[in-house]
This record gives structure tokens, C-alpha cells and sequence, in this order.
């Protein structure tokens, strides 16, 4: 009976992290509620699954020490806080505040904790005369498992909490490295926002809005993905109105408020870097706009001053990111190339690439675009227009999770594929002209009310047909138009 309870234990357990993805919308309140205990019970299982490891693994070289029979309390107590705190950790996980794949790593460490602690905890306590040195010696190999799991998984929370540079962000290495090129560049051609704005959001927001952890569907790590708003549907920037912008109305809150950001655990943006908030947008919050533009009031000035060295230490952190991204950029283009394809940065979504065709086009098709899956993560837009990519493309496609423009006119699609786009959260432009979609394989586009705008131009695609996608997908602009093409 013990032992079937426990295979039920580790089946209900393993099972987790291959249920669907969460949503906002598929928990309910007592899932909210239970899942935040998540973050009061995970301190215990740290402390006791590497204390048990600790105290089992020396018995084995000291028998004196063996717990007795505390040993068995001990080891219910250990795993009996694991179990709590994966079941709570899945509540909060369903949630959908948590996403991407720093989150499923997360989970995935907590449940395999789970796993191997109770196999370790099943060979710790069969009947004697059952036990031998291969029992033993597994059970050990288990517990020093859970051991670097526990700490591995600890490392992956700290880093949705945190940001996953928390712990590097002020190593003693990125202290001597040379003088950053921003400090070099004069201070009139700075860009309000890259190299003003965005430092202040990376420092309060981007530890709780970005492509690992998106709280509220709001994704603020590139300016399109930030004006594209949250769950809420509010505006977040209105140029010239900081009072109608959602982002300025968030910060200025008052703390007590529910709706205040930063949250009352995370600090708050200080004075001056909500009034450099206040004057960029009052002044039309342009992401193009350069210092040399304003303000010209002394006060302003003066704002700007007490600003910018604070600015430079964050932007230092950034510019170490870029290198990275330009390394990354060299690596996908030398596998890219030989395909046929290009990849550039794109400038509509800043640490994203775009992947084109090279001039002259080589023939590109389904294999050329899996090539490249090891990078999917990487890219926001695909221009392939007269490239050979058919609906199994699509299903290669609906893996690059960032995916925001595609186009793909003059392709041979014939739309049943189409299907496959609708796990892609942030695409919301597609160019079909030209392709063989017909009437069927249109009905498809019904699966991504994601989406903002579709091409349809020269296609087989019959009037009344489009007039049914329109009245079914009213926020989707469909478009007999040619469209572009990159």
C-alpha cells in the first residue's frame, strides 16, 4: 500500500510540468491566493533537503551519527515541505503571472527535487534485510542529486524574483573593465530613451516584465512590446500626457495603493527619475529623441545632471548586454548565411533579429528555417517572400516564440498550417499575397486573434469568405493589399 502511494505521489508530481501553458484567464481565486504561500514555504525545503543530504551522506563514514529515530520524522518533515512547496509553486505558476522558460526550469527542478527525494527516501526506509551496497550507494547518488537540484532550483527563483544578473550585476570583475563607451559619448547626442529611460526601467521593471517573466502580459524589454500595452488594455504611453499615460499613473501612485509599481516588495522609482519620466513623455516620448533637444529650464538641466552618473553605472550593465547580442548575431549569421538567409538586428524590437534572404535569393526552404530553431528564442520577424516554405514551415515557424512580422508572400502556403501560429503570443502582422490560400485554408486564420493585420492580396480566397473572417475577427485588420514584403 506504502509503495503504491508513493508511485502515485511521484506520477501526480511528474506530470506537472507537461499540463498546458497557464493563462491569467484558468485561475481561479483560491489558486492565487494558495499559490502565493509558495514564496514562504520554499525557504524550508533549501534548508532541510541539504541538511538531510548533509547528516545521511556522513552517516555512511560515521555511524555514530545516525539521526535514530529522529530519522524518519526527519525525512517525512524534508520531503513533506517539498511536495508543499512544488504544489504551491504550480498554483502560483498557473497563475500565469510566471512565464518562459526560466519559470519551467524552475519547475522542472522542484518536481525532479520531488522525484528523486522520494526514490531516496523509499531505499532509506525498505525492510533490513532488503538493504545491500547497491541500495545504499543509490540512495546516496539521490540525495547528493537533490542536494545540486535544491540549490539549482533556488538559483532559477532567485533569478525570476531578482533578474537573472542579480547575483553578477556588481561582481568585482565588471568593476575594473574599461571606461563604458557611453562616458565617451558626448552628452547632447544621448537618446532620451535608450540611454535614459531605459536604464530607470531596467533597474524597477524589467526583473517583473520581460521575456522570462511577463507579470500582467506586460512585456517592457523593447519600446513596440511596451506601447503593445498588458492585460488591462490601458495605453501606457500617451505622448504629451503623462496623466493619461498608464506607465506614468502606475509610478505615481501612492504606495498604499494595489495598483502602485514597483510593488511594495521591489523599490520604487525615486524622484528624479519619475520627473525625467514626467518630461520625456510631456515632451512626446519619442524613443528617437536625443538629450540636445531639452530640457532647457535650468531646473531641468539640473535633473539631468544628478541623473547621469547613476545612469552610466546601469548603462554599463547594458552595453555588456550588447556585446553579448553582437556575439550572438556573428554566430546565427555564420550557420545563416550558407542557407541562403540573412540575419540582422531589428530596429522595431531591440535584442531581437530579423531573418531575410540574401540578394541574390538562393532557394530557401522548410529544412533552411529548422536550421536555425537552436536560435528561435532570438527572432521577432521572418521576410521570405518567393522562398519555397510550405504549411509544415509553419509548424517550424510557431516555434520561434518572439515571432512578431512575418511575410511570406509568393510562398506555397496553403493555409492549414496557419493553425499552428496560434501559439505565438506576439505576432500580429502576416503577409499571405500571392500564396494558395483558398477559402479552407483561410478559415485558419480563426485561430489567431492575436494577430493585427493580414495580407490577402491574389489569393484564391472568395468575398464572402473574407467577409465572414472580418465579422468573426473584428479586431484583426484583413487587407486585400500587396503588403510588404520586408
Amino acid at each position: 500500500m506504502k509503495k503504491n502511494r508513493l508511485f502515485l505521489l511521484l506520477l501526480v508530481i511528474g506530470i506537472l510540468p507537461f499540463l498546458p501553458e497557464p493563462t491569467s484567464e484558468t485561475a481561479g481565486a483560491w489558486t492565487g491566493f494558495l499559490g502565493r504561500f509558495h514564496i514562504l514555504i520554499l525557504h524550508f525545503p533549501v534548508v532541510l533537503v541539504l541538511a538531510l543530504a548533509g547528516l545521511e551522506l556522513a552517516r555512511t563514514r560515521r555511524p555514530q551519527w545516525d539521526t535514530g529515530r529522529l530519522a524518519r520524522p526527519f525525512w517525512v518533515t524534508t520531503l513533506g515541505s517539498c511536495l508543499l512547496s512544488v504544489l504551491a509553486g504550480y498554483m502560483l505558476y498557473r497563475t500565469g503571472e510566471y512565464q518562459g522558460e526560466l519559470v519551467r526550469d524552475h519547475l522542472w527542478g522542484g518536481v525532479l527535487l520531488t522525484v528523486f527525494l522520494s526514490l531516496a527516501a523509499f531505499l532509506r526506509f525498505q525492510p533490513t534485510e532488503k538493504t545491500s551496497t547497491t541500495s545504499n550507494i543509490l540512495q546516496n547518488g539521490l540525495l547528493a542529486l537533490s542536494a545540486l537540484l535544491v540549490i539549482y532550483t533556488s538559483h532559477q527563483g532567485g533569478s525570476l524574483t531578482h533578474g537573472p544578473d542579480f547575483l553578477t550585476e556588481y561582481a568585482p570583475a565588471l568593476r575594473v573593465e574599461a571606461v563604458s563607451p557611453l562616458e565617451q559619448k558626448p552628452k547632447a547626442e544621448l537618446l532620451v530613451y535608450q540611454d535614459l529611460i531605459v536604464p530607470v526601467l531596467d533597474k524597477r521593471c524589467f526583473s517583473c516584465h520581460n521575456e522570462y517573466k511577463t507579470k500582467g502580459d506586460l512585456l517592457m524589454t523593447s519600446f513596440p512590446e511596451l506601447m503593445r500595452g498588458g492585460k488591462s488594455g490601458k495605453t501606457m504611453l500617451v505622448a504629451g500626457e503623462p496623466k493619461e499615460s498608464e506607465l506614468y499613473h502606475r509610478i505615481t501612485l501612492p504606495e498604499t495603493d494595489d495598483d502602485h509599481m514597483p510593488p511594495p516588495e521591489k523599490p520604487g522609482l525615486e524622484e528624479d527619475e519619475i520627473a525625467l519620466m514626467r518630461w520625456w513623455i510631456e515632451s512626446g516620448a519619442d524613443p528617437e529623441m536625443q538629450l540636445r533637444e531639452g530640457p532647457e529650464s535650468p531646473e531641468g538641466k539640473a535633473l539631468i545632471d544628478r541623473l547621469l552618473p547613476n545612469l552610466f553605472q546601469a548603462r554599463r550593465l547594458q552595453m555588456r548586454r550588447e556585446k553579448e547580442q553582437e556575439a550572438l548575431l556573428l554566430e546565427i549569421r555564420e550557420k545563416a548565411t550558407p542557407l541562403g538567409l540573412t540575419i540582422e538586428p531589428d530596429r522595431e524590437a531591440p535584442g531581437f533579429f530579423a531573418i531575410g534572404q540574401t540578394i541574390p535569393p538562393q532557394p530557401v526552404n522548410d529544412g533552411a528555417v529548422s536550421e536555425l530553431l537552436e536560435y528561435a528564442e532570438a527572432f521577432s520577424k521572418v521576410s521570405l517572400p518567393g522562398a519555397l516554405i510550405t504549411d509544415d514551415g509553419l509548424f517550424e515557424l510557431s516555434k520561434m516564440t518572439h515571432l512578431n512580422r512575418l511575410y511570406l508572400p509568393k510562398t506555397c502556403i496553403k493555409g492549414p498550417g496557419l493553425a499552428y501560429l496560434q501559439s505565438l503570443p506576439t505576432l500580429e502582422e502576416i503577409n499571405l499575397s500571392y500564396t494558395f490560400l483558398d477559402d479552407a485554408g483561410a478559415l485558419n486564420l480563426l485561430h489567431l486573434p492575436q494577430v493585427k493585420k493580414v495580407y490577402l492580396f491574389g489569393t484564391e480566397i472568395e468575398p464572402n469568405v473574407l467577409k465572414a473572417l472580418r465579422r468573426n475577427l473584428p479586431d484583426v485588420e484583413i487587407l486585400e493589399e500587396e503588403g510588404p514584403y520586408f
